[in-house]
């Protein structure tokens, strides 16, 4: 009896003794983990990645089952490795390897992890090794090319979805196209379906954002991927001269037409350039149209300097049409429009960059309908393209994540029904 009355006391004991020791455990890590993202609220330049990597990993040995430690961890290597673009081809790859492993354990912790930062997990591998990829081919070692986007396609990036979607991408520009990508998603996806795949490589993909740096212009035409005057180097690297707006009249190669490129910014003028905007301008110049011009969807408007005049909705690209803004025929674009819309089961829901990527889709697809309703000819063809867009894709399913868009888009069907 004694001694059972002795016991009792020392297991309560050892209970809060234990509980003592999980609350004081608990502090300890809601600190390191404060002080590692708070690296991540300072510029972009400014940021001290070695001081996050060193509380960061402090945290998750103290909860190796806590996502967000290991997603701001897997940032903090990312960011050590390459600043920004400027450093791409001297990327590390055990860096690497540890950003892709945190990516990889919040994806086993959480599939369903959002992001705080720019990329989900998913879309953070393949941007890892998509980027020592392109630092692969950057120093033509094509073999390691091949190795990190075959290991990043293993570790969780490079998703069935945004394959086939950028390989239908590939699949529909003309021949010797320029495509000019924007994004992540984009560019790296892009490079690693033409690379692994084998899919259209007479297209020259250009990435607006890398263009902003000096050896990726100088890359692309020491390789023959695509020959232009690279901008004038400076000491800035980035913002360049005072340009004004400007009529800059284009010879269309092969037609006795010239294209009047109205040049203007959305800023004040004279306002300045970046670094690779004085690029694609060279680019769109010199090449006088003699190779198609396409740009992937997600281009900031203000980015295309008044091009969006001509520019052709082809659904997953806008097509740069020198001799006027037209529609594709509706045949193609039904076409087009059934093959990306067959996507859909293949998107990952826990990826929000891949359900953006989908709802680009059907936004792109409702821009058609909305022109095709407001010219009185076509609104059998607008009532088709809503039909297979609810069909393919019915919103209890597949839901919108844009309120707004859901919104206008339940209206529209509205006043198409009723009308009919």
């Amino acid at each position: 009896m004694h001694r059972i009355i002795f016991i009792i006391p020392l297991l309560f004991s050892l209970h809060f003794l234990h509980a003592q020791q999980n609350n004081s455990q608990q502090e300890l890590f809601d600190s390191l983990l404060v002080e590692g993202i708070k690296v991540f609220d300072s510029p972009l330049t400014n940021r001290d990645y070695s001081k996050a990597i060193k509380v960061l990993e402090q945290a998750v040995k103290l909860m190796p089952k806590n996502a967000r430690a290991h997603y701001y961890l897997g940032y903090a290597y990312s960011g050590k490795n390459a600043k920004d673009a400027k450093t791409l081809p001297y990327r590390n790859k055990d860096l690497c390897i540890k950003a892709s492993s945190e990516m990889e354990k919040v994806i086993e912790i959480d599939s369903a992890f959002k992001p705080k930062l720019a990329l989900s997990p998913y879309s953070k591998i393949t941007s890892e090794w998509g980027a020592l990829a392109l630092r692969y081919q950057y120093h033509q070692q094509t073999d390691s090319m091949l190795w990190a986007f075959q290991q990043g396609s293993t570790r969780g990036g490079f998703s069935p979805f945004l394959s086939a979607y950028y390989q239908i991408v590939l699949e529909q520009c003309a021949p010797k196209a320029i495509l000019f990508s924007y994004g992540d998603d984009s560019f790296w996806n892009l490079l690693y379906v033409q690379n692994i795949k084998s899919v259209r490589p007479d297209i020259a993909i250009t990435d607006l954002g890398l263009l902003n740096t000096i050896w990726y212009q100088q890359m692309l035409n020491t390789q023959s991927i695509l020959h232009f005057t690279p901008a004038e180097k400076n000491e800035k690297n980035f913002i360049l001269v005072k340009f004004s707006d400007s009529l800059i009249n284009i010879p269309i190669y092969h037609k006795d037409k010239v294209y009047s490129w109205n040049f203007q910014s959305r800023g004040s003028n004279p306002y300045y350039l970046l670094y690779g905007d004085i690029a694609m301008h060279n680019i769109i110049i010199e090449n006088e149209f003699k190779r198609p011009i396409y740009f992937t969807k997600g281009v900031e408007w203000s980015s295309y300097y008044n091009l969006q005049r001509n520019l052709e909705n082809q659904i997953a690209l806008d097509y740069l049409n020198p001799l006027d803004k037209t529609e594709m025929q509706d045949k193609a674009f039904d076409e087009l429009a059934e093959k990306l819309l067959n996507l859909f089961p293949l998107v990952n829901q826990n990826s929000v960059n891949e359900l953006h990527i989908a709802n680009s889709i059907r936004y792109a697809i409702a821009m058609r309908i909305y022109y095709d309703w407001s010219r009185e000819n076509d609104k059998d063809h607008a009532r088709y393209l809503m039909q297979l867009l609810y069909s393919k894709t019915p919103a209890s399913k597949y839901p919108y994540t844009d309120p707004a868009f859901r919104h206008t888009m339940n209206q529209f069907k509205s006043v198409m029904m009723e009308e009919y």
